[in-house]
């Protein structure tokens, strides 16, 4: 099964095996990055992730980490500042093109450069930047199968500190396809005058809530695919394991399926992987449950979902 890129890209089914990538594949493995580490540039888009004081989730930069423990010659991509909208009310918000490319020149990226991008926890981090660089028109880029944690269980050499700044790249903003929808049409396909499949993006009991909690579970209509669950040994991911996840919830090509999750970062992660296998016309609801979750008057399901299509259905 194969597809166009909304974002001018050809996909299709495609894996990395020692040392070599398809052409269709979004995915390089560490054994192709070993070869060629002084041939493209590396971004490390990792996010420190701590607990907060009362408990939830904190996102800090991850700076810190990088400079401890990085891929050698990887640079720090700084997904809370350089690549979301410092503005914006709800965190990591896709910025406007513009901004994109002014901080991936500043990363060194030029108009012929390949680009591969890691993280350190489940590639997640990595996917997002993937996916903001493709809606600037930036789309010579590439994601580590499996990013640090993967390097390391191979053997291969880590370093620490920061790399020295690279010499200013001149990629631009292109025009691409939107990667994103907004809360109006997410209200729609809640509602069900939209009738465009969405898929939570969330691990399992995020996506069914906790009753008596009346602002946990998901929107109205969706249906669920964590993304933790398409990740195996060292955190890679596997087409086909993706491909038969994917097709017991009727997700195909063609739909133009909505992804969402807490904060469109995980549903990064889940696009990446129905890249993989050739299903590459997915969009991202990228204030996720951030902002439906902010507004009260707005539903969400605890428990499963009933109204969904048969092949998402519980």
């Amino acid at each position: 099964m194969t597809s166009g890129s909304p974002f001018g890209e050809t996909s299709g089914t495609a894996g990395t095996t020692s040392g070599t990538v398809s052409g269709t594949s979004t995915l390089v493995d560490v054994a192709w990055l070993r070869d060629r580490l002084g041939d493209v540039t590396v971004l490390d888009a990792t996010v420190d992730r701590r607990t907060g004081p009362d408990g939830g989730k904190v996102f800090v930069s991850g700076l810190g980490l990088h400079t401890e423990r990085r891929v050698p010659g990887a640079h720090f991509a700084d997904l809370m500042a350089g690549f979301s909208e410092p503005a914006a009310p709800f965190p990591f918000t896709c910025p406007p093109p513009s901004h994109i490319a002014a901080h991936a020149r500043e990363l060194g990226i030029r108009e012929d450069s390949t680009v591969v991008v890691y993280d350190r926890l489940t590639g997640a981090w990595a996917a997002r930047l993937w996916w903001v660089l493709r809606t600037a028109g930036i789309t010579g880029v590439r994601v580590l199968n499996g990013g640090l944690t993967a390097w390391e269980a191979a053997g291969l050499p880590v370093t620490d500190g920061r790399e020295p700044a690279p010499a200013a790249g001149n990629v631009v903003a292109r025009p691409a396809a939107d990667g994103f929808v907004d809360l109006e049409r997410v209200k729609r396909i809640a509602d069900g005058s939209d009738p465009t499949p969405a898929v939570c993006a969330l691990r399992r009991p995020e996506y069914l809530g906790t009753p008596g909690n009346p602002r946990s579970g998901h929107i109205p209509r969706t249906t669920s695919l964590p993304y933790a669950d398409l990740l195996g040994a060292d955190n890679t991911l596997s087409p086909e394991r993706t491909a038969r996840l994917a097709g017991a919830r009727g997700i195909r090509a063609g739909d133009g399926t909505v992804l969402y999750c807490g904060g469109a970062i995980n549903a990064a992660g889940l696009a990446l992987a129905l890249h993989e296998t050739g299903v590459d016309d997915v969009l991202l609801y990228d204030g996720s449950l951030a902002e439906w979750r902010a507004d009260p008057a707005l539903p969400l399901v605890v428990g499963p979902e009933a109204d969904a299509g048969a092949a998402g259905r519980d």
